[in-house]
């Protein structure tokens, strides 16, 4: 849906203390770069 995380913290789905990030763009573009984001922040450090 396009609910924001504010509205899901008024439905009590998130805690208000809760650490979050809205990233407003789109997805073809977005994704790819979480992606590979992720990718890099969980591999081993190379020597």
């Amino acid at each position: 849906s396009g609910a924001r995380i504010r509205e899901a913290v008024s439905w009590g789905k998130v805690k208000e203390s809760a650490k979050y990030v809205t990233v407003e763009g789109d997805a073809t573009i977005t994704m790819p770069i979480i992606g590979v984001s992720m990718l890099r922040a969980n591999r081993p450090a190379r020597d």
